[in-house]
């Protein structure tokens, strides 16, 4: 599997399993069925659809294709000008300690919008159905981590060709 794929793994299905919690929390206790209630009435919620993780959030799938169209695929060719982007909108200490060794600084989610365009955002959560502050929200969780994960030394790699 290629470097960006081996990292999305690890942080998104890390992800993955602290969403669930928060997904299938349990329900409080419900009063038995009275004997006189014969026949139970039908529940009104339909099945949600898989394309979004749940709760306005996106699925893992998802987020693994919007990391790829981010960085330009498994060799996470793009990263320079992801880096780059951020240093243009005025975020070089926030990126260089996603790079450099040592404790991530954070970003927001209008800091992730300010950078990539509300248009590019809005068109990854219609993507995959859900709503783009949430979506900047999540990348700007993940972002910081998947950058310093793909910059192990310290170091953006160096390009080729």
């Amino acid at each position: 599997m290629d470097i960006l794929g081996e990292i999305l793994k690890q942080v998104l299905e890390g992800a993955a399993q602290q969403q669930q919690p928060q997904q299938r929390a349990p329900q409080p206790q419900q009063r038995a069925p009275q004997p006189q209630q014969r026949a139970p009435q039908p529940q009104q919620r339909a099945p949600q659809p898989q394309q979004g993780g749940g709760e306005g959030m996106p699925s893992v799938n998802d987020l693994q294709d919007i990391f790829t169209q981010i960085f330009g695929g498994g060799g996470a060719q793009k990263l320079p000008d992801v880096v780059k982007q951020f240093e243009e909108k005025g975020m070089r200490d926030e990126v260089d300690s996603w790079v450099r060794t040592g404790p991530n600084k954070p970003v927001d989610r209008r800091q992730i919008e300010d950078v990539f365009g509300r248009g590019q955002i809005d068109e990854m959560a219609r993507g995959c159905n859900v709503d783009r502050e949430k979506l900047a929200e999540v990348l700007s969780k993940y972002l910081p981590r998947i950058i310093d994960e793909l910059t192990p030394g310290g170091q953006l790699p160096q390009r080729r060709g």
